[in-house]
């Protein structure tokens, strides 16, 4: 008898899965992570619809004022013997900025444009961030559950050959257990390692729509470092901070065009006695008690405000690149000696107490210790390349670089 499936289930399984997935075990590089969250990040695409809008305004800033039309009747009915004609007016009021306003409204805007190209370099560097670490956080705690895995496969074989001399009476009970304890740490600690991965996986999986495979992730090699010492103008800290004092300035000029009064011309037809005539007039305001003080104090102060707000952002950049390149350069360089410098030593190690605990001539507790040894070796080693490459990222980040090259 076929089974039927109700079409609402059969929609909530399609809807259920997700739009993109990444083929399992396909490679998926961190430049490939780099590059999809480019495209896929709803922050940057907020920040860039932002900085659409900014332009968009920006074609419109420098119109000129709306007029607006007036339509007048006067002597209506009244206590005047035998009353008196209607007037009618039609006039249209046009305001005719004085003091380059216009020219002021297109700088703020302008600024502004310039403030939102910041914002979206800065929301870029978030993102760059935040995926590269959890893409590397995946990756090392990936390699340490493998590394734990044949660590614990190795003292399962020994706890099996134990319990064979435990079995036959050549070897105590309490060695077979030291060995099954040391067996269970390593699973719980393979275990451990595999949920920090996959929590690290789900939230990049998350960041950039898509499902990953912890195969698929590629170990990246150590990227190149930075290509300057110093923090350049370019660095997009710099820029939004400029930015900012660049928006504080022309608003600043803006609030003082205000201050200069506007002309308001008024023209039009009246009709009175059955005769029409024209009508002109010019309003003038008299800047004698508000001269836009205030707005211009205020903006004054901003101005001020964000001068020194680029200062100290020019001075903790320089601070924070001095470590980042000091961090990166003695990183790699553990990095690099690590695997002679640990690993090999403590493999050596490793082997030779195997093979002496084989012969039947080697304790339990010196097998545990150089199986220990080996394992806290590679995943020193493990996480020393890892943070090497995060290292020199922040550094590339540090000095306005892009993360990889």
């Amino acid at each position: 008898m076929p089974i039927r499936i109700p079409g609402l289930v059969l929609l909530g399984a399609v809807l259920a899965v997700p739009a993109v997935a990444q083929p399992v075990g396909a490679p998926f590089t961190l430049g490939d992570a780099l590059v999809r969250a480019r495209a896929e990040s709803p922050a940057l695409a907020a920040a860039r619809a932002r900085l659409d809008g900014a332009r968009e305004a920006s074609l419109m800033a420098g119109r000129f004022l709306n007029p607006f039309i007036e339509l007048r009747s006067e002597n209506w009915p009244s206590n005047a013997p035998g009353g008196l004609p209607l007037d009618a007016f039609a006039t249209v009021t046009q305001t005719v900025e004085l003091g380059d306003k216009r020219g002021a409204r297109r700088s703020v805007a302008a600024a502004a444009v310039g403030t939102a190209a910041a914002v979206e370099a800065l929301a870029w560097r978030e993102v760059a961030r935040t995926v590269t670490a959890d893409y590397l956080s995946a990756l090392r705690y990936r390699d340490e559950a493998r590394a734990l895995a044949e660590h614990a496969l190795s003292l399962a074989e020994a706890t099996r050959v134990m319990g064979r001399r435990v079995d036959v009476g050549a070897a105590p009970e309490a060695e077979l257990l030291k060995l099954r304890t040391e067996e269970a740490r390593a699973v719980v600690n393979r275990t451990r390692a595999e949920l920090a991965s996959a929590r690290a996986l789900a939230t990049l999986g998350a960041a950039l729509g898509t499902d990953l495979s912890a195969d698929g992730l590629v170990r990246p090699a150590l990227p190149a470092p930075p290509a300057v010492a110093s923090v350049p103008p370019s660095h997009p800290e710099l820029v939004a901070a400029d930015s900012v004092v660049d928006a504080a300035r022309a608003s600043l000029a803006f609030e003082r065009a205000r201050s200069r009064p506007d002309v308001a011309v008024n023209a039009g037809v009246k009709r009175t006695s059955g005769f029409n005539t024209g009508v002109v007039a010019v309003t003038v305001p008299i800047p004698l008690f508000d001269r836009n003080g205030v707005a211009r104090a205020i903006a004054g102060g901003q101005l001020r405000a964000a001068e020194q707000d680029r200062e100290a952002t020019a001075r903790r950049l320089r601070g924070t690149l001095t470590a980042a390149l000091a961090a990166a350069a003695t990183l790699s360089g553990r990095a690099a000696d690590a695997e002679r410098l640990m690993v090999e030593p403590a493999r050596g190690a490793r082997d030779a107490a195997r093979a002496a605990f084989a012969a039947g001539v080697l304790d339990v507790l010196r097998l545990v210790d150089a199986e220990r040894v080996f394992i806290d070796a590679e995943l020193v080693t493990l996480q020393l390349e890892t943070d090497a490459v995060a290292a020199v990222i922040d550094a590339r980040l540090a000095a306005g670089e892009e993360p990889l090259p």
